[in-house]
């Protein structure tokens, strides 16, 4: 697979390109029936006030990727209080020159930052309220170009770090994170068809990208690096895909906890 030029090339953009891709996906079909849950349960307001903090994250990370790649951004609104004239809890407007290739590529990583903000916005809340001490040792020395990603390795981890994240904090600070994580992950996970759009008209000079880029690296036999790089990189897009569907299934137990009693 890595040795032939062709299989080093293809498996290359299909690492980068569909793992991303898939992940964020999947992620989003779960965010999205979140976002259903929160309505039924506490009702269209909640939108808001329960998960307004992920909305304004999601909107975040399109605006913060679309100045990164060079877009204009014309319009930001990180949270639409008047939602129900417009239908948008928020929105990001931006344009982009089609001739320019670095500002096309753009649209692959602005249609998927929600995913990877809320994934580090996770990160820190559990590292500064939980005291987590994450470590990703027995994963790092499990894998090398030798050794193939299992499930069980990649769930392995996740446990010890779930462990590591709730044995350091106190009780004070675990109700703020849980409160935290259901306001986020609630509303913040779900990728609108829209967002898909904007990624897919950044697939193709991505995708050109990552061939110029695979067969620069094949032809210098700058293979080793790559190879190790890639088996990290499907891992740790593993791990931060079940972090982020255990996180909204956490959301939707307790929105539903809540729903019981009427709370808004």
């Amino acid at each position: 697979m890595w040795n032939s030029y062709f299989g080093f090339v293809i498996t290359f953009i299909v690492i980068f390109t569909v793992v991303p891709y898939v992940t964020s996906l999947l992620v989003s079909w779960l965010g999205h029936y979140s976002k259903v849950v929160l309505v039924n349960n506490l009702g269209n307001n909640s939108q808001l006030v329960v998960g307004g903090l992920g909305v304004v994250i999601h909107e975040l990370g399109h605006a913060i990727f679309a100045y990164l790649f060079g877009h204009q951004v014309t319009h930001v609104q990180l949270l639409n209080l008047n939602y129900k004239r417009s239908g948008s809890l928020g929105s990001v407007d931006h344009r982009y020159n089609d001739r320019n290739v670095y500002q096309m590529l753009g649209n692959f990583f602005i249609g998927l930052a929600p995913y990877y903000m809320c994934s580090l916005v996770l990160y820190f809340l559990q590292k500064f309220l939980l005291q987590a001490q994450f470590s990703m040792t027995s994963l790092a020395q499990s894998l090398s170009i030798n050794t193939q990603l299992s499930v069980s390795m990649i769930f392995d981890s996740v446990l010890d770090n779930l462990k590591s994240s709730f044995s350091n904090a106190s009780f004070g600070m675990l109700i703020v994170y849980i409160i935290l994580t259901i306001m986020i992950a609630s509303t913040v996970y779900d990728l609108s068809r829209n967002d898909f759009i904007t990624v897919n008209k950044g697939i193709l000079p991505w995708v050109v990208f990552l061939i110029l880029l695979g067969s620069f690296l094949y032809v210098f036999n700058i293979r080793t690096a790559v190879i190790s790089g890639s088996v990290y990189f499907v891992a740790f897009s593993i791990l931060f895909m079940i972090h982020a569907l255990l996180s909204i299934i956490l959301a939707i137990v307790i929105i539903k906890i809540l729903g019981l009693f009427n709370v808004l």
